[in-house]
């Protein structure tokens, strides 16, 4: 593959059927994909490769995955890496986002939602100070973790932040507790939907307290009137 190309993404993934279905899924959605096995040739492609995007599983025969997504963005911090792991654990998870990666993907996964998230990853607009979600007067750095209003960076918790990113990847859209709970806290806090209810809180609280709208029985969306606001 031509590593100036655009909208390339490497794949690192032991597992050959998983790894096959995700080159195939991305190659549908009209990127350039390279794929390796191990964390070694994956650094070593990284480094040599200007890629868009990195999928990265976490448990790999010759590397912690951990140490890996560590190195991958310390060296590069604008490049998003999605990580895809069948570590389904609240705490990895947030690990991950602490370190700067742009989505956890837990397996098994469906397609379509894989190929929407790493899209969501990979293409959210960059600026000269790294990638940088917008709505209004909100901004998300994603390389940074924080979140500037207007009126200066507020720091985020690990859930904090994995909530806000979410919802601002689909601003309108309705997230139920039950999916942001399963999806940033993961299958061990299962019922624990006050989780959820104080992280929006202490969002609240952070943004403001308009941001984040309630709808009544189906969850939390982010108050689109707010797109209109100057930033």
């Amino acid at each position: 593959m031509n590593g100036g190309r655009q909208r390339s993404i490497l794949v690192i993934e032991d597992e050959r059927r998983i790894a096959d279905l995700i080159v195939r899924a991305l190659a549908g959605a009209g990127y350039a994909v390279d794929a390796t096995p191990d964390g070694g040739s994956g650094l070593r492609r990284a480094r040599s490769n200007p890629y868009a995007g990195v999928v990265l599983d976490l448990v790999l025969p010759d590397t912690d995955g951990f140490e890996l997504l560590a190195l991958l963005l310390g060296e590069e911090p604008g490049r998003p890496v999605v990580v895809v792991s069948a570590l389904t654990d609240g705490d990895a998870k947030v690990r991950c986002l602490a370190l700067g990666a742009a989505d956890y993907v837990a397996k098994p996964f469906g397609v379509e939602e894989l190929v929407g998230r790493i899209r969501a990853g990979v293409d959210t607009s960059a600026g000269p100070g790294g990638r940088i979600m917008r709505i209004g007067p909100i901004r998300l750095d994603l390389v940074r973790r924080v979140v500037d209003t207007g009126r200066g960076a507020v720091s985020l918790s690990g859930h904090e932040f994995a909530v806000l990113q979410r919802m601002m990847a689909r601003p309108g859209h309705v997230y139920s507790r039950t999916g942001l709970l399963e999806e940033v806290w993961g299958a061990s806090s299962h019922g624990r939907i006050d989780l959820v209810d104080v992280c929006v809180e202490r969002l609240r609280a952070k943004l403001g307290s308009d941001f984040i709208e309630t709808v009544w029985s189906a969850g939390y969306r982010i108050d689109v009137s707010v797109m209109d606001e100057a930033p």
